[in-house]
């Protein structure tokens, strides 16, 4: 359900990303390595946040490099820093996310934004929520559209323990039908969610992915 072959980065004169491909099935894999490796890069260019330079990227079969409209509807993504707008509120934002994916909002991403203990906070501006508020806004409209690919950057961090459980349930149910690619340094998380440990220099050019 998530293919890329052959994907590079680079900023400059640092090659961030060097011919990575992999082909993952369903179920939730945490991509490991040292800081400053390409992970967040990977989690980005995936995303179609970030262009790649050279490679091709297929999300539940929609080619991501020839009808990224198509591709960017079936994924979800949350970075490790939230680029929310300011003055939208969390209501507007959500809507904004939906109108991107040519969906409605559903009752699965209301019920979401309930258990994350959102609904309070609707009507106020991405710039007077917490940070943790902004993270949990972020990963909510990730499911927005039923993604079959979930791309999530260190999702537990700034996560209060009630909040940090309910991402834990949800990324748990969803392993039999969507594919879970996320970055992250807590161990206990990524055993929680029942993740496949990936190494990103496994998946370079010097390996077979």
């Amino acid at each position: 359900m998530l293919y890329f072959d052959q994907v590079c980065k680079a900023y400059g004169d640092k090659q961030v990303l060097d011919r990575v491909s992999a082909r993952l099935p369903s179920g939730v894999f945490a991509l490991r390595g040292p800081n400053g490796i390409g992970k967040s890069t990977l989690l980005a260019v995936l995303s179609g946040a970030v262009e790649a330079d050279s490679g091709a990227i297929w999300i539940d079969q929609q080619p991501l490099h020839t009808a990224p409209a198509a591709a960017r509807a079936r994924l979800g993504y949350a970075p490790d820093e939230c680029p929310v707008y300011p003055f939208m509120t969390g209501r507007e934002l959500l809507a904004l996310v939906a109108s991107a994916k040519r969906c409605a909002l559903t009752a699965q991403v209301t019920a979401i934004v309930a258990r994350f203990g959102l609904e309070r906070y609707l009507d106020t501006r991405c710039g007077q929520m917490s940070l943790g508020t902004q993270k949990k806004l972020m990963l909510a409209a990730a499911w927005i559209g039923t993604p079959a690919v979930l791309l999530f950057d260190e999702p537990s961090n700034g996560l209060d323990m009630d909040a940090r459980a309910v991402l834990i349930d949800l990324l748990a149910a969803g392993r039999a039908s969507t594919v879970a690619l996320i970055s992250t340094h807590d161990h206990e998380f990524s055993d929680a969610i029942g993740a496949t440990r990936i190494e990103l220099a496994d998946l370079g050019a010097a390996h077979t992915p």
